[in-house]
């Protein structure tokens, strides 16, 4: 298979925006990527969080339906559709990311439908927990405040009060700048 060289960007460029067509499906090689919507009132909804060593999308032709930033310094490689069916482990792999990403969606639509504000940022955090861990179980947080808000349907506002009271109660403990550990219940 015949990739072509890895690009890579800065932190809060843009990777591609809705309408760009859909060619190559694009694997991140390494850094975060954030993959939303915006609606046409402006509002935008985080729809995944991407880290290294998935799929960024899986649309192979027409226009890109949401935009993909990238949240750290990325590098990634764009795989071309007409040689993933040569290549046997490419296409398992994209199989593979494909259930990855059903499961974080289904659990998702979970988070957005059914659950408090408070469990609802827990999970991000534990999401986030699961798949940006640093070697000390830290969890560096790529995303704002609003971005966050975006992704679990809540308000900058309920964020910034459920991250001030979990700081203050010591269930969530700032160890940087963007870096905090979970240091007990939080949906409580």
């Amino acid at each position: 298979m015949t990739l072509q060289p890895p690009r890579r960007l800065k932190a809060r460029m843009p990777l591609y925006h809705a309408g760009d067509p859909a060619q190559d499906l694009v694997k991140l090689v390494s850094g975060v990527v954030m993959v939303f919507q915006i609606f046409e009132d402006g509002r935008r909804q985080v729809l995944d969080i991407v880290t290294a060593g998935e799929l960024v999308h899986f649309q192979i032709d027409g226009e890109l339906d949401h935009h993909a930033e990238a949240l750290t310094d990325i590098e990634v490689i764009s795989i071309p559709v007409s040689e993933l069916t040569q290549n046997r482990a490419w296409t398992e792999f994209v199989f593979d990311q494909m259930r990855g990403r059903l499961d974080r969606e289904r659990r998702h639509v979970a988070l957005l439908g059914q659950k408090s504000a408070a469990e609802r940022l827990a999970e991000f955090l534990f999401l986030l927990s699961d798949r940006l861990t640093t070697p000390l179980g830290d969890i560096e947080l790529p995303m704002s405040r609003q971005e966050i808000a975006d992704y679990t349907g809540l308000t900058i506002e309920t964020v910034s009060r459920l991250f001030s009271r979990w700081l203050r109660e010591r269930r969530l403990v700032a160890t940087g700048r963007r870096t905090y550990r979970i240091a007990g219940c939080l949906a409580a």
